[in-house]
């Protein structure tokens, strides 16, 4: 070793210049392929990976906010349904239904001469249940039963109404006595598929 470096010392000053600028290349170089162009491809894997997941969250974040529509979408549904079977329930609760007419014909002030469920009807989708109902009292009240029984949570139909009027004994209002059909309807299972 001590020979090279007796030779390298001997040279002319230009050539040492040239032997130290080669080794400061080669030097930069090695250090270059080792270290720096290592650490722009683990860079390049980096963001390459980077993008990938980036991507990847905005297709969970994309995925998420349909989920939450659809899930807000189906409470909304449900709760629709659960308000479409109050109104036309899947069984006939005729005992609900009964006592809700009687509460509304005391509301009103009425008297219930009869209150007689009939026969089933079944019709597509649903099934007709009419109650046969009379009633006596003023034809306010009688009104105002109506306008009661319209606002039930329940699909009520007033049918083939008849109005006579009592006789008169006392000064006032006269007194009516009312006979019609209040149909209630259910869902028909065996029609629509049930569930």
């Amino acid at each position: 070793m001590n020979d090279i470096l007796q030779k390298i010392l001997r040279l002319k000053t230009p050539v040492k210049i040239a032997i130290t600028g080669g080794l400061m290349v080669a030097i930069v170089g090695i250090y270059y392929m080792m270290f720096y162009m290592d650490l722009q491809d683990q860079i390049r894997g980096a963001q390459v990976q980077q993008r990938n997941l980036m991507a990847e969250k905005e297709s969970y974040e994309k995925r998420k906010k349909e989920y939450l529509a659809y899930r807000n979408e189906l409470v909304q549904l449900q709760q629709e349904q659960r308000d479409l079977l109050k109104a036309l329930p899947k069984r006939a609760e005729i005992p609900t239904f009964l006592s809700s007419i009687q509460e509304q014909a005391e509301l009103a002030g009425l008297e219930i001469m009869t209150l007689a469920v009939e026969a089933e009807a079944p019709v597509e989708l649903y099934v007709r249940i009419p109650v046969r109902i009379e009633i006596r009292g003023t034809y306010h009240a009688i009104t105002r039963f109506f306008k009661n029984v319209a606002e039930l949570p329940r699909i009520v139909n007033v049918e083939n109404l008849a109005l006579n009027v009592e006789k008169v004994e006392e000064v006032g209002s006269p007194r009516l006595r009312a006979k019609f059909y209040a149909v209630t309807f259910r869902y028909n299972d065996r029609a629509g598929g049930g569930t």
